[in-house]
């Protein structure tokens, strides 16, 4: 084990159950940590991420903050406390701007912002209670930039980072650390929203993508789960307390 004192260590990812999720699910259960997972329901492929981790489940949209709340509570029974919430869970949906209606904008925000805005609600009490813990926020460098026809993705990403920079603030006397990674563009389910937005087909999207990237290739989730493991570390949480971390692999792209 790279992170022997990740072993044990009880922990919830929202969106846990593909993708970045899934892969932080898998490097987190590597470590010996307690996992549980949340996704909006109980099917098959996320049996297979259970089955494949060991984690448990705490399901329900976190789209509604008393759902997100009973998520957290769910979780912290499961494992007997809360030391480590990661706040994955995301939703993007495209077009232009000016098309744009709110029954798009909504959800985007109760999922990528507000739903964690809750879950954090639930989960600070358990986390003073048991003398502190690490807050994990997932937002994307669309929140840094802005993304052509992702404007409100964009925005309620932007959204988190600055929630964590007041979250480490608030808490720091009570010993919880809040950390955000911003990813940039990561090969999961999400780049499909892209290929059809720009329709263009998916191996498409990943070598358009990769041109604007020094490393020649988009990121993997194992690599994001990577950065979680140190953010979560004893170390890593007191390094980057209220800070974030780009993990891009050389993103140099601005708005096309």
């Amino acid at each position: 084990m790279k992170y022997e004192e990740l072993k044990n260590r009880k922990v919830l990812i929202t969106g846990g159950t593909q993708g970045i999720g899934g892969a932080m699910a898998e490097a987190f259960a590597s470590e010996g940590a307690a996992v549980v997972i949340n996704g909006r329901v109980l099917n098959e492929k996320v049996q297979k991420v259970l089955d494949r981790t060991g984690a448990k489940a705490s399901m329900g949209s976190i789209q509604d903050p008393a759902v997100a709340g009973e998520v957290v509570k769910r979780a912290a029974e499961i494992n007997g406390g809360l030391e480590v919430l990661i706040c994955n869970a995301a939703g993007m949906s495209m077009g232009p701007y000016l098309e744009s209606v709110p029954e798009e904008w909504w959800p985007q925000m109760q999922i990528n912002l507000s739903g964690h805005i809750a879950c954090i609600k639930a989960a600070v009490p358990i986390m003073e209670r048991a003398g502190g813990g690490t807050v994990i926020l997932i937002s994307s460098f669309f929140g840094t930039m802005g993304w052509n026809n992702a404007t409100g993705y964009g925005a309620f990403k932007s959204g988190l980072i600055v929630l964590g920079q007041y979250l480490a603030r608030k808490y720091r006397d009570d010993n919880i650390k809040v950390c955000t990674i911003i990813p940039g563009v990561i090969d999961t389910p999400q780049l499909h929203v892209d290929a059809n937005d720009l329709n263009i087909s998916l191996d498409e999207v990943r070598e358009m993508y990769a041109n604007d990237i020094a490393m020649g290739r988009i990121a993997r989730p194992s690599e994001i789960a990577e950065a979680a493991l140190y953010m979560a570390s004893d170390c890593g949480c007191r390094a980057l307390n209220g800070r974030h971390l780009i993990v891009s692999g050389g993103e140099y792209r601005s708005i096309p």
